[in-house]
């Protein structure tokens, strides 16, 4: 593993900055350590669409998780004046007061295995999205988040557009099949999980 220590300053976009750096590292980046402050931090919740801003000084507990090329995935979790804490998955907005000290950890050629309960190894989900679509990324990272294997397929050109069209019906993505019966999208994937069915 190689170590990196960055400083980020006053103003600078945390969720934005992070997400920069596969660009000089090319290879999974995980979060080791972070000690600083914000003016204003930008998360969501757990089952909440809307993300839960607060503008005000905070103090970082906590910044975890990992950053890739394709995808980043980071969960943060600060402090305010009367010592509540409160946190979840980090978004852009998110700004640093004064001063941000972040240690990162770069794995070069990380191959990634899944592991699921011998329960759900027969269950097959495909899931069809579309580039730099904000509600199939969500699709994939609520996926991630119960650790559930599932296939991808980006959809690149019209006759893929048409081909899944022709099996849904539907021009909209996420397209998510489990066991080959189309559920639906996003909102259904997080129906879901909202229910506790997902995992």
């Amino acid at each position: 593993m190689e170590y990196y220590f960055y400083n980020f300053a006053s103003g600078v976009d945390v969720y934005d900055s992070l997400n920069e750096l596969h660009k000089y590292h090319n290879s999974t980046s995980f979060l080791i350590s972070a000690v600083g402050d914000l003016s204003k931090a930008s998360f969501k919740c757990p089952s909440y669409d809307k993300p839960a801003i607060f503008e005000k000084k905070l103090e970082i507990i906590t910044l975890s998780g990992y950053i890739r090329s394709t995808e980043s995935h980071v969960h943060i979790s600060v402090s305010d004046e009367k010592c509540s804490v409160f946190g979840g998955h980090l978004l852009s907005g998110t700004t640093v007061l004064k001063s941000l000290d972040v240690l990162i950890g770069v794995i070069p050629n990380l191959k990634n295995r899944s592991i699921s309960s011998s329960k759900y190894n027969s269950l097959n989900i495909d899931i069809y999205v579309l580039p730099d679509c904000p509600w199939s990324q969500r699709a994939l990272k609520l996926l991630d988040s119960f650790h559930i294997k599932y296939n991808s397929y980006l959809i690149t050109n019209d006759e893929e557009f048409i081909n899944i069209l022709n099996r849904t019906t539907v021009s909209t993505f996420p397209q998510i099949f489990i066991n080959d019966k189309f559920i639906g999208g996003y909102s259904e994937l997080l129906n879901l999980s909202d229910k506790g069915d997902l995992i």
